[in-house]
């Protein structure tokens, strides 16, 4: 085991499969050996490398696997695979053919696009599994945009809310963060070709259409320039999968919080067990969320030094982003397939719910009884009224409303007061809205 994202036992749960196989190490190489390939192709189709040649190098590099381990005393050596794939594939084609395979390129255009493919391929899977995601959560709020709960605020009892509104809150930011990665995909979908410095010098002023070429075959945009020095699409990428993560562990923390047995408003239905204790139904789906949010985040933190590359080239920080940047792809990513077992793995404990609200004793009704009173007094007056009434609901066991009426003469429809459903605001009417938007 390197790391919890690749260990045997703990893969399954901190990274998700399908895009942590997007940066193993035989998908690093099959992207780089695609960019010499369509390097190749494309520079013989300009006429910059005999003809035939990049046809040879393609069809002799397709479906050609080199082993990882062959490539690791390179590395060691010069800090890149580059190199050392190389020769290997040298040794593949004719000489006077791989003369030209990598023809006026620099490793970091190759790190850089083959990085860039897989990068394309994981928001493919991440956008699905998001996409999933928001429908179920939405699901979930239309289910519940009548269960009135206790709102709670500071951790505290604090005004009535509906269930369905806390899962639109948990929504609307993953719906943004949707539109963020559609917004961000032109500045980081980009391909990379400068040559050593970024002048393309070695080219003689056709740098600029073979990126071109490149780009159409790989379907990537065109940059303003070759960005190898400039890594803030990165950065931005970076941030964008900690900002998701970080969504889905308000999700996670606010599950966990409604699971304790004090409140048992979320039911578990396949909960982790104590070696110890049978009583135990821990939260572990929950937890995870929170856990993949703080490691997303300082991740990200650590890929903004990576904006500190100095001159044309910058192997510090190109291994801090090798060190941070796959393992932070696929932790985020992690984190909506893990919110997705969430709701699969919970539900709604009305019971519970019900039995909270009777236990708050109408503690809860305490803004909305004061913003009546004022129809009919001073603030002032108002808020010591209620103040009283609430201390008396607790000394007394009894219902807050109830202890207001016999403390005022106001003429209140005391029982319209009393009932939660009268006093939910716009929370109905903004879940329609949420779901109503989704739908169409």
């Amino acid at each position: 085991m390197v790391s919890a994202l690749d260990s045997a036992f703990t893969s399954r749960v901190y990274a998700d499969e399908e895009t942590a196989a997007l940066f193993s190490d035989e998908a690093e190489i099959d992207a780089l050996i695609k960019f010499e390939r369509e390097l190749a192709l494309a520079q013989e189709s300009l006429g910059i490398i005999p003809p035939g040649t990049g046809r040879e190098i393609s069809t002799d590099l397709d479906d050609f696997k080199v082993a990882p381990a062959s490539l690791a005393q390179g590395y060691a050596k010069d800090g890149i695979p580059i190199p050392t794939l190389l020769e290997i594939l040298r040794q593949k084609l004719k000489a006077k053919t791989a003369t030209y395979l990598h023809f006026g390129a620099t490793s970091q255009d190759a790190l850089d696009t083959a990085l860039i493919i897989r990068i394309r391929s994981a928001t493919t899977v991440i956008k699905q599994n998001l996409n999933h995601l928001i429908t179920e959560l939405i699901d979930l709020a239309n289910k519940h945009k009548s269960t009135v709960m206790i709102g709670r605020t500071r951790n505290q009892n604090a005004a009535p809310t509906v269930f369905g509104l806390k899962v639109v809150n948990w929504i609307t930011p993953l719906k943004r963060q949707r539109e963020r990665l559609e917004e961000l995909a032109p500045r980081l979908l980009v391909v990379q070709f400068g040559g050593s410095v970024g002048t393309n010098s070695a080219l003689r002023k056709r740098g600029g259409d073979v990126c071109n070429k490149l780009a159409q075959a790989l379907d990537l945009s065109l940059p303003d320039a070759p960005w190898h020095t400039q890594r803030d699409s990165i950065i931005e990428f970076a941030n964008w999968l900690s900002m998701t993560a970080g969504q889905l562990g308000k999700v996670g923390k606010d599950l966990m919080l409604l699971s304790q047995n004090e409140i048992h408003e979320i039911n578990i239905s396949n909960p982790g067990k104590s070696s110890t204790m049978p009583n135990k139904a821990n939260p572990v789906l929950f937890e995870t969320l929170v856990s993949l949010a703080a490691f997303c985040r300082n991740n990200a933190d650590l890929l903004e030094q990576t904006a500190l590359t100095s001159h044309e080239r910058d192997g510090v920080c190109m291994k801090i982003e090798r060190l941070a940047l796959p393992s932070l792809i696929c932790a985020a990513s992690a984190s909506i397939v893990r919110a997705r077992d969430c709701l699969k793995n919970m539900s709604v404990n009305i019971n519970a719910i019900q039995k909270n609200i009777v236990a708050d004793r109408g503690l809860i009704m305490a803004e909305v009884a004061l913003f009546s009173l004022m129809n009919f007094t001073t603030r002032e007056k108002a808020t010591a009224l209620v103040s009283q009434a609430c201390e008396s609901c607790i000394t007394n066991k009894s219902h807050m409303i109830d202890e207001l009426k016999s403390l005022s003469d106001f003429d209140l429809d005391w029982e319209s007061l009393k009932s939660l459903k009268n006093h939910l605001g716009d929370a109905q009417q903004i879940i329609e809205k949420v779901v109503n938007d989704h739908h169409g």
